[in-house]
């Protein structure tokens, strides 16, 4: 029987709430995902890793949970894992054919966090290689493609999970960051991702030592990224840095009133299309309209400065994180 596609783009709060009130199982909704997933995939291809015989028992058994009572924050939701988040004896290739026979030994810490949380993880997205492109195509896995337009690139590096989010995989996604990893894919793919201070979510070493590198949820709603942020965010003894008991995200009322906000159109001199620059002023004269300080700022910096820091940058977390 073909199950409901229009679950395909239920948020993780209305799904969560459907199955408290028992007009939703767990499990329907991941057999839709799934077949969503099946009948997309040949032209998207976000996914490098399915799961779905493991996700359809945990499913089966967030499903008694809602009946006893017992629904833990992300019961029964389905979630996209970048495959750069280690799971314990799957895949972590990190999209290159270097580590392509590469098994993980732990489970990252959000990896840990979601699936005591009753998350889902029924996938694990692709990547370029390394995670070091603003795109999203390797040789380990091909192209993958922007749901929105086939013909474009959903960005990168978790490009996979803004693909994966867009196109109906699923409610929720995890990402991670330095140089605009979830930002970019958010932008493009048009959902929503959200890169957390340093050391308010737990990494893995040697990246926990990184303070640009930031692992992060994404979603198709804000609502729906707090809700994975503060689940994932806190104190882990795997990460000596990461602090504990960090304040939550969700439910609050969402005000900017009071808060200064600094817009910088090209960060130093790099070119802006024109649509994006009259795109990003209207959103800060949003701003300002319920009560944001929006003051516009220039950076110092050129290309060539910011070229030459981030491959200095990358090559030596890449050397240690390999070796």
């Amino acid at each position: 029987m073909p199950y409901d596609d229009s679950l395909a783009y239920l948020s993780a709060t209305e799904a969560r709430a459907a199955m408290q009130a028992k007009t939703l199982s767990p499990v329907e909704l991941l057999e839709a995902l799934i077949e969503r997933i099946e009948a997309s995939e040949p032209h998207i291809n976000a996914v490098a890793d399915r799961r779905y015989d493991e996700a359809r028992a945990e499913a089966a058994a967030s499903a008694q949970r809602y009946a006893a009572g017992t629904a833990r924050a992300l019961e029964g939701l389905p979630v996209a894992a970048k495959e750069e988040h280690p799971m314990a004896g799957r895949s972590w290739s990190q999209g290159s054919l270097v580590l392509a026979e590469e098994v993980a030994p732990d489970d990252h810490p959000i990896i840990e966090r979601i699936q005591a949380a009753g998350g889902i993880i029924h996938i694990r997205t692709t990547t370029p290689e390394f995670c070091c492109a603003g795109f999203c195509h390797s040789r380990m896995w091909g192209i993958t493609r922007n749901p929105w337009n086939t013909d474009f690139t959903p960005g990168g590096s978790s490009g996979g999970s803004g693909a994966a989010l867009a196109a109906g995989y699923a409610p929720l996604a995890t990402g991670s960051d330095i140089g605009g990893s979830i930002r970019i894919p958010s932008s493009l793919s048009g959902v929503v991702g959200f890169k957390p201070p340093w050391a308010r979510v737990p990494a893995m070493a040697p990246y926990n030592l990184d303070q640009f590198c930031h692992d992060g949820p994404m979603a198709r709603t804000v609502a729906d990224c707090a809700l994975l942020e503060d689940v994932i965010a806190g104190q882990h003894w795997m990460d000596p840095a990461s602090l504990p008991d960090p304040p939550t995200v969700s439910g609050s009322n969402g005000s900017v009133a009071g808060m200064r906000v600094a817009v910088c159109l090209r960060l130093g001199n790099w070119p802006l299309d024109p649509a994006v620059e009259a795109n990003t002023m209207r959103v800060a004269a949003s701003l300002r309209a319920v009560g944001a300080t929006v003051d516009e700022v220039t950076l110092p910096w050129t290309v060539d400065d910011v070229w030459n820091t981030a491959q200095a940058h990358f090559a030596t977390i890449m050397g240690a994180g390999i070796l």
